[in-house]
């Protein structure tokens, strides 16, 4: 009888044992389930992966590293090489300045027609005192138009889509800071304010009546990313939220010339030369 009591008692630690040890994989079995979603979680804020990643790195790199896209910007922080430019401006008479650009690493391709982002590929944008006055894939750009005193000229690189190149969190650019002299016949003689809400000119677009020989500056502001062509001229402009752009011409070509978003078509404004 003694001997059965053992036997049921051994049984019973036994089923305890188990029972114990159920519990113990289950536990482990969950609690490691939470901590990868956890480190899940913080890899997604870190960037590197989602809906919003984008790798542009090398295709075909055994090294491993990539760039992503952080909404308005490509980071190239992790090329072994990333792009560089370097700009020299030169004043070449009342409110004229001839730029070279000389940039390495990155393929300048037109913006027209518009293109999608593209590994290596990209152009350059132009930017006065903080304004955008250009978007080119040519190494050499003239200014005109310019007003007297000090001004800073910046050359940012950009991709396909506008978006501007990043290293380690800074825009691929490089600038200079130019004195300007000008006569009093060389001051602008009309100034034009546009502004863009939701893709649509404030008010209608207007006609801007110049004479010819005018020199002339149209500010756009606009609420999203937009890119504003002057035909005839031949002039593009990127606008970008917060910031102005301005198109600064000499107004040499009689007639009246349509400026319209690339994207949509929609017009802008006319210019009229007479």
């Amino acid at each position: 009888m003694v001997c059965k009591e053992e036997g049921m008692d051994s049984r019973a630690t036994r089923l305890i044992a188990a029972t114990i040890a159920l519990v113990t994989l289950t536990a482990c079995t969950v609690g490691c389930g939470d901590e990868t979603e956890a480190v899940q979680g913080t890899h997604e804020s870190a960037g590197h992966s989602g809906a919003g990643h984008e790798e542009v790195g090398h295709e075909g790199s055994s090294s491993g590293s990539h760039n992503h896209n952080h909404g308005g910007s490509v980071d190239l922080s992790g090329l072994a090489q990333p792009p560089s430019v370097a700009l020299t401006a030169t004043s070449e008479g009342p409110g004229v300045v001839d730029l070279e650009i000389a940039v390495d690493g990155l393929e300048l391709v037109p913006v027209n027609p518009p293109r999608q982002h593209h590994v290596g590929q990209g152009h350059v944008h132009i930017t006065v005192d903080g304004a955008s006055v250009a978007m080119i894939s040519d190494p050499r750009y003239r200014l005109t138009g310019l007003s007297s005193g000090s001004h800073v000229i910046a050359a940012a690189l950009s991709s396909n889509d506008h978006r501007d190149y990043v290293v380690d969190g800074k825009p691929v650019a490089a600038e200079v800071t130019l004195t300007v002299e000008v006569g009093a016949g060389m001051v602008v003689d009309h100034r034009f304010d546009v502004d863009l809400v939701g893709g649509e000119v404030v008010g209608g677009p207007p006609r801007l009546k110049v004479a010819v020989g005018d020199l002339v500056e149209v500010a756009i502001h606009s609420d999203t990313i937009e890119e504003v062509h002057l035909h005839i001229y031949d002039m593009s402009v990127a606008v970008h939220p917060g910031s102005r752009a301005i198109l600064r011409l000499a107004a040499t070509i009689p007639g009246v010339f349509e400026a319209e978003l690339h994207g949509s078509g929609l017009r802008v404004f006319e210019l009229q030369v007479s």
